[in-house]
């Protein structure tokens, strides 16, 4: 076995803790050998209990600090939202007018829309009402006399491939039908 005396670590430095609580009770015994002749006055022993609470204060006034200077960046962040509320509200109106309109830019023209259905349509077929909504859904009511005829020919169309058939109703002789088609 060999021995750990050449191997062994140096011993550390004291810590600043140690070095000062050293510190301060050399200085006490100093100032006991002077002032041995000298009555012990009540309160001398305090150096130890203030020394321990400014070292324990130290950590808890960074929490403090830090406490306040988060209080403070909230408060300022909940303000700077209060400022900007009014800008983005203009600014999601604004997104959603743009997405409406490019929508609506996409699809065809009412011109286009009922040269496409009057190409549609049997010929015995009239168009009552047409109707493009908010969202793009298309509404179309068709008299006709032959309700199967109309969704055949409605179907080999591919721009009215989506319309379905949503209510019929008989009256005169013809039937009233009603196509919608979702919003694309």
């Amino acid at each position: 076995m060999t021995s750990d005396v050449g191997n062994s670590d140096p011993t550390p430095p004291p810590s600043l803790a140690s070095r000062l609580g050293g510190w301060v009770r050399d200085r006490r015994r100093g100032l006991a050998m002077a002032d041995r002749d000298v009555p012990q006055v009540p309160g001398r022993r305090w150096a130890m209990p203030v020394l321990a609470g400014l070292i324990a204060a130290g950590p808890f006034a960074t929490l403090l600090g830090a406490t306040v200077l988060a209080g403070a960046v909230e408060r300022e962040t909940r303000r700077m939202e209060a400022l900007r509320a009014p800008r983005r509200i203009a600014e999601a109106r604004r997104e959603a007018a743009h997405v409406a309109l490019s929508g609506a830019m996409m699809r065809p023209g009412p011109a286009a829309l009922l040269d496409g259905v009057a190409a549609a349509l049997p010929a015995d077929a009239a168009l009552v009402r047409a109707e493009r909504s908010v969202d793009g859904a298309l509404a179309l009511e068709v008299s006709v006399s032959d309700p199967d005829a109309l969704r055949s020919a409605v179907r080999r169309v591919p721009a009215l491939a989506g319309l379905r058939d949503v209510r019929q109703q008989e009256g005169e002789g013809r039937t009233m039908v009603l196509l919608r088609q979702v919003a694309p």
